[in-house]
């Protein structure tokens, strides 16, 4: 797993816990002094349909990823929703898991190191240590996506919704030495 410096990374336990939601408002907060790309990872495994919802565009049989750039603000898709927020672009990957680092690497090798990410994903958690990993986690529900149960141990921050709102501030995130970090009593 390699350290991936200039990531915040949004995970969550089941689906409509408001990761979304969540990540725009970073966005929103953060655009304002810094350069974003913000990105959201569809990572496909067998058998999981339940927690993808209804597939519009599979892979092909072939195909090990997709990237895909957000260009329109219009509409309610997730990536319009980041653009909205204020991010610089916005891409969205399509990954078969076994393919998640290296879809991950051509994302970076077209785009550069430079810019901070915003990114919502928990798979990617899996090939890369962001700077930052918060989880959410629906408080009135057991549902958990397999992927999340692996992965909660490494959230610096579980943070807890009712579906609508969190329990958390994101005035708590700060960059600060180009690093993705929690204030201080924010880990409390």
């Amino acid at each position: 797993m390699k350290n991936t410096p200039r990531i915040l990374m949004v995970g969550g336990t089941s689906r409509n816990v408001g990761k979304t939601s969540f990540t725009c408002k970073i966005i929103k907060k953060f655009s304002v002094d810094y350069k974003l790309i913000g990105l959201k990872i569809k990572t496909i495994y067998t058998g999981d349909n339940f927690f993808h919802g209804k597939e519009r565009t599979p892979l092909k049989i072939n195909e090990e990823y997709r990237i895909t750039e957000e260009k329109s603000v219009e509409g309610n898709e997730d990536t319009s929703r980041m653009l909205k927020a204020g991010a610089d672009r916005v891409f969205r990957i399509k990954v078969k898991n076994e393919y998640i680092e290296k879809a991950f690497e051509k994302l970076i090798s077209e785009i550069g190191k430079e810019c901070f990410f915003v990114c919502e994903s928990n798979s990617l958690r899996t090939a890369v240590k962001p700077d930052l990993f918060l989880m959410i986690k629906n408080k009135n529900s057991t549902e958990m996506k397999p992927s999340a149960k692996k992965l909660e141990k490494f959230a610096d921050k579980i943070i807890f919704t009712n579906g609508k709102e969190h329990n958390f501030d994101i005035d708590n995130i700060k960059i600060e030495k180009n690093t993705w970090s929690l204030k201080f009593d924010a880990n409390i």
